[in-house]
């Protein structure tokens, strides 16, 4: 099988370069990425390509710097510039609370985003697509997670993706083509190399001695299918999610909008795991009010009012500051500025003389005497009625005078401070302006 060719024509058939790309090719040392390296190497001149490596040394292994000398001669012995960078992954990645997994993921990402090139290659073939799907589809991810890898994200292109591992290996045996291995692929101590070096063979072997072909083909399928849902559900997403409107949707939709709202709220493109997505569509059906849903990164979900709210969980906000009117008091926890000036053609409210006065935050047990209603009412009761999430509720700061509240925020008064014949004042609060 002739991997330039196939490679060449996946990158055609996938746009994956244009003329003068300054291309930045992920080299380990490994067959794989030393065969993506000839590859792009045979498609230099046709796209008039500059071409260089970047090489990430992980320090997980005593042949790690074996492995990092051999990319940087390769490049040397090809002319091609060579960039590396050396980290101490599992020392690093228990400080952030990270598998070393993901870190050394997004250590080599950053590295290679870092460099400043067109478009970053990486060496993921057929195999790799056959493993992510099994891999995917035994830790129960949706179908997102099991249409396999994609040939094109973002800036990053994946030539070998139509091209088997055994392939690769023949291709650099039969040009001569020295390489590395990484002798842990070579250990069944993690569950990709269990699937690699165990359950495929074993399918191979007993079921289907096409898998990898079949797999990689059932990928593509389910990738197409989980396209066209993610543009129907891209069409329906308006920026928020009403469980009413939400559970109208048929379920593929429901559950790809709480997708998108999740990295809407986040501003994140992590995904959300299923179980997640299953939680909260739950919580949405019942229109769950009250109920917190606690999710990563700090996040909660919530329903107030029959709107999904995911943000991040706020520990309760608590100050009280006392002031005179006329004077601007500044409440750093909300944001807000507080004004309370005289004010005779139509007062809020009515006040002694130079009254001290203070502004606090809601507390449990908190009633007031609303103007126009007779008896007290509570104030976890008025914010129900007045429909107010609990971010608003947070930031309205009730105004006191001795134990009785004088007003809640500057739209509802005390009518025990309606005496006429004190000084009357009016409030007003802004959003607080920086300095």
């Amino acid at each position: 099988m002739d991997v330039l060719k196939i490679a060449e024509k996946t990158v055609s058939a996938h746009n994956m370069l244009s003329k003068n790309d300054r291309v930045l090719v992920g080299l380990s040392g490994g067959a794989d990425s030393t065969a993506l390296l000839y590859v792009m190497l045979s498609l230099k001149e046709k796209y008039n390509l500059e071409i260089a490596c970047a090489h990430i040394n992980h320090s997980l292994r005593d042949t790690a710097d074996r492995d990092m000398l051999f990319a940087e001669d390769l490049c040397k012995k090809l002319g091609v510039r060579f960039f590396s960078l050396k980290k101490d992954i599992r020392a690093e990645a228990k400080v952030c609370g990270k598998s070393e997994e993901l870190y050394a993921r997004e250590v080599r990402y950053e590295f290679f985003e870092s460099l400043g090139y067109d478009k970053i290659a990486t060496a993921h073939n057929k195999n790799d697509v056959a493993e992510t799907l099994l891999f995917n589809f035994m830790r129960g991810a949706q179908i997102g997670g099991l249409s396999g890898i994609p040939y094109v994200r973002g800036n990053i292109i994946r030539p070998l993706l139509d091209v088997k591992k055994a392939d690769i290996e023949s291709f650099l045996k039969e040009n001569g083509y020295d390489f590395v291995t990484d002798e842990t692929n070579l250990e069944a101590i993690y569950s990709r190399n269990k699937i690699r070096l165990e359950i495929i063979p074993k399918i191979e072997k007993d079921f289907n001695p096409s898998f990898v072909d079949v797999a990689t083909k059932n990928a593509s399928y389910i990738r197409e299918d989980a396209e066209f849902l993610d543009r129907l559900a891209e069409e329906s997403f308006s920026g928020e999610v009403l469980t009413e409107e939400l559970c109208k949707m048929e379920k593929p939709i429901r559950r790809r909008l709480l997708e998108l709202f999740w990295k809407e709220s986040t501003k994140s493109n992590q995904n959300l795991s299923a179980d997640y997505i299953e939680d909260i569509l739950s919580l949405c059906e019942k229109n769950h009010t009250g109920k917190v849903i606690h999710l990563p990164c700090g996040f909660v979900a919530k329903i107030q009012y029959g709107k999904l709210i995911i943000a991040k969980k706020q520990d309760k906000i608590e100050y009280i500051y006392k002031f005179f009117p006329e004077e601007v008091l500044k409440i750093p926890e909300t944001g807000k500025t507080v004004l309370i000036k005289k004010e005779s053609k139509k007062p809020d409210f009515y006040l002694d003389e130079g009254v001290e006065l203070a502004a606090r935050n809601r507390v449990p047990g908190d009633v007031f005497c609303p103007v126009k209603m007779n008896g007290t009412k509570k104030l976890s009761d008025f914010f129900t009625d007045r429909k107010m999430t609990e971010d608003e509720r947070e930031k309205t700061p009730i105004i006191t005078c001795g134990e009785k509240i004088v007003a809640v925020g500057d739209f509802r008064f005390s009518r025990e401070f309606q005496d006429k014949e004190k000084v009357g004042y009016k409030i007003e609060i802004k959003e607080k302006q920086d300095d």
